[in-house]
């Protein structure tokens, strides 16, 4: 009888542990494919962002009304999907969601200027911006220059 007590026992904490990793595999599998989902539509946003690049660069030149909607709609259904734009203007430089094309004079490690916006799916950087980063030369004024030997006037 004693025996058998043992063995039920040690049966019941198998039975326990197995239930436990099987509840756990189940939750680690669940998560995994919120993940899967989320992430889904990567490669299909990766490829359309350029197009959205080219569209705001013709309104830049076009300045036409129907297309600043075209753009708001196509920003609209980007944030819908999780996309966000990382900001970079005036911002510390930042290489993990920033890619620095050239360094330029203006405040040390402070982006200047972005030649082309970033965008984050959700957490994760979609497509780093691309900056121009000062390099702690502040821009001089050319009217000060002495043009017989380069030197900055006082």
């Amino acid at each position: 009888m004693e025996v058998l007590k043992e063995q039920l026992t040690a049966l019941d904490d198998k039975f326990k542990r197995a239930l436990a990793d099987y509840q756990n595999q189940e939750k680690r599998h669940a998560s995994q494919k919120s993940v899967f989902i989320k992430f889904a539509n990567e490669t299909l946003l990766e490829k359309i962002i350029p197009i959205l690049d080219d569209l705001e660069r013709a309104q830049s030149h076009l300045n036409d009304t129907g297309l600043g909607h075209v753009i708001k709609q196509f920003h609209l259904v980007l944030s819908g999907e999780g996309i966000s734009v990382i900001e970079s203007d005036n911002a510390d430089f930042d290489p993990a969601t920033m890619d620095c094309a050239e360094v330029v004079a203006g405040e040390k490690d402070k982006v200047v200027k972005t030649l082309a916006l970033g965008y984050r799916l959700y957490d994760k950087v979609l497509r780093p911006a691309k900056v121009e980063v000062g390099n702690g030369v502040a821009n001089e004024d050319p009217a000060k220059r002495d043009n017989t030997n380069n030197e900055v006037k006082p």
